[in-house]
């Protein structure tokens, strides 16, 4: 009999334990639904998108460098299927080919700066919506120019969805980051920066905050914690010793930074020499206000 009535209360031990996961993984379940489900205002706005060879290809070499063409979106700018789990989460990298031909220009202009679709919702925060926030008018509409000579893909991909195990990953990522919503990360009403080419440490900061602040940081002060190292280290890089990591992810001291190594060569190598300068210039700025560690 002692016997039975332990074995009784250890299924009602593991029966409440069970239950007390269940209810949890329910309340996560919907709380990131509630977050998923958000909506944001305020309009797109209208860019001017030129449709000359000159400025397509130079759409093209911008695209790079961010990540748009060769980068996030697959090999090209068809897409990619980053995650697919057996609960039924996925997680797409859409087609831009495709989205182009569906969103008007303003609703372009929307989700890439500001990070809000068509119907209001936010995408979620890998995308780099706060880099693309600086954008200027001039380069989005090159990317957007050149995004429209590329075809859609052959397959039509799936949407983005997030089962019961996806929820549980962006609830511990919303633990850490604070937010799972790209549009909750920008400040929406911050002045968009200037690319003045004329200013060698300005032109440099839009260059920084346009291309380097994904991996680095709003701040590019990094993330030590992850072995992303704060861009004030560029001080200790001569201009020839920076143009080396940016064109072939070779860092100084004979180091290997494999993931630096990758970017570097399928997307930094497109940076012009003056834009090299530029960012070189602006980057020894940050080591004078370097916090105290």
């Amino acid at each position: 009999m002692r016997v039975r009535s332990v074995l009784k209360w250890l299924l009602i031990a593991v029966g409440g334990v069970l239950g007390i996961a269940l209810l949890g993984a329910a309340t996560v379940y919907v709380l990131i639904g509630i977050d998923l489900g958000r909506t944001f205002d305020g309009a797109g706005a209208s860019v001017y998108i030129p449709d000359d060879e000159a400025s397509v290809a130079e759409g093209e070499r911008l695209a790079r460098l961010r990540g748009c063409n060769g980068g996030c979106h697959g090999d090209t700018v068809n897409g990619a299927l980053f995650f697919d789990a057996p609960d039924g989460t996925r997680v797409v990298a859409p087609d831009l080919g495709r989205a182009v031909r569906n969103y008007s220009i303003e609703e372009l202009e929307r989700v890439i700066r500001h990070g809000i679709r068509p119907d209001g919702t936010s995408v979620i925060a890998p995308m780099p919506s706060s880099m693309f926030y600086h954008l200027s008018d001039h380069d989005l509409g090159a990317i957007i120019a050149f995004l429209k000579t590329q075809a859609p893909g052959n397959e039509q991909l799936p949407v983005t969805k997030f089962g019961p195990l996806g929820r549980l990953l962006l609830f511990y990522f919303k633990q850490s980051e604070g937010t799972i919503l790209a549009a909750e990360i920008i400040d929406q009403d911050a002045p968009r920066l200037i690319p003045a080419t004329s200013d060698t440490s300005a032109h440099g900061r839009y260059l920084a905050m346009t291309v380097c602040t994904e991996c680095h940081g709003e701040d590019l002060r990094g993330f030590p914690d992850e072995s992303i190292p704060s861009l004030a280290v560029v001080a200790g890089y001569s201009i020839e010793e920076f143009r080396k990591l940016m064109r072939k992810g070779e860092p100084i001291g004979g180091r290997t930074f494999n993931l630096m190594a990758e970017v570097a060569k399928s997307r930094f190598s497109h940076f012009s020499d003056p834009e090299i300068i530029s960012l070189h210039a602006y980057l020894q700025t940050l080591a004078s206000t370097e916090p105290d560690t």
